[in-house]
């Protein structure tokens, strides 16, 4: 696995496979009851009515275990100083236990004119079904790096 030491280890272009997951049934509903309880999150009958044709998990839950992955590989465990925003897109639906793999990709790179050993990346988080490529969450998100 790739550990990021420094914010000087990166360079634009790089990109870096993190690996996969997937949200089990029984947190895909646990989530969307709590935090985003629309009925093709949480039922599969309405669910085969709705917008998706069967029940889906929640965009946020996708970003959220996104996250969670990337932070358990320790992937930028020692130069993680926060973010700062996150553009997202959600091109696909995601299926209870249904397999994805994360990539993340270095867009932009920029020290900071403040404070000069704090690095800013913006860096792409590409989650993608394993069964057929697609990608299911895009999200462009701002971080904080010691340098």
């Amino acid at each position: 696995m790739t550990v990021i030491r420094s914010f000087d280890d990166l360079s634009v272009g790089q990109s870096f496979d993190l690996g996969g997951f997937a949200l089990p049934r029984a947190e895909v509903l646990e989530f969307a009851g709590r935090y985003d309880p629309q009925p093709f999150h949480l039922d599969d009958a309405a669910a085969r009515e709705g917008p998706f044709g069967e029940l889906i998990a929640s965009g946020l839950h996708t970003l959220s275990a996104t996250f969670g992955h990337m932070l358990r590989t320790g992937f930028i465990a020692q130069v993680s100083l926060g973010g700062g925003a996150i553009d997202l897109k959600w091109p696909a639906p995601l299926r209870p236990d249904e397999r994805v793999t994360l990539r993340i990709v270095v867009e932009e790179l920029r020290v900071s004119r403040s404070k000069p050993g704090v690095g800013i990346a913006k860096l792409r988080y590409l989650v993608a079904r394993e069964a057929d490529g697609v990608t299911v969450l895009d999200a462009l998100c701002t971080h904080f790096m010691r340098r």
